[in-house]
């Protein structure tokens, strides 16, 4: 095993965690959903039934690539609050956590997979 790659996958899933945390508290973000493209979230979702996944996985995508750290997250937000309004907070908030990390180079990619018209959409961000 490489352990330079096992620290980096610990530290991507500690951030990956943070961030999570970071736009849970964004008003105007309804939900988080797991990130990446549909084959492998098939992939994945069989691997958790039998047992080969942890279910507690970030729902945030970190990940190393050729052009430094990239960040995916899929995540539903608030009608009222306007999905342009709330990408540009989630964003900032994303981009302020990993400046704290000193990862200021990295790719932040926000991809809106859900809009919330529910009546309890105006309570903020869960």
């Amino acid at each position: 095993m490489n352990t330079a790659h096992s620290a980096g996958a610990v530290r991507g899933a500690e951030i990956a965690n943070e961030i999570e945390a970071a736009l849970r508290s964004v008003p105007g973000v309804s939900d988080l959903y797991r990130s990446g493209s549909l084959v492998a979230n098939v992939v994945d979702a069989g691997a958790r039934r039998l047992g080969l996944h942890d279910d507690a996985a970030p729902l945030v995508l970190v990940q190393d690539a050729e052009a430094g750290l990239r960040v995916d997250v899929a995540m539903g937000v608030h009608i009222s609050a306007g999905a342009g309004a709330t990408m540009l907070a989630a964003h900032r908030a994303v981009r302020d956590l990993l400046t704290g990390h000193e990862l200021r180079d990295a790719q932040i990619v926000l991809t809106v997979v859900h809009v919330d018209e529910s009546p309890t959409a105006d309570r903020g961000a869960i």
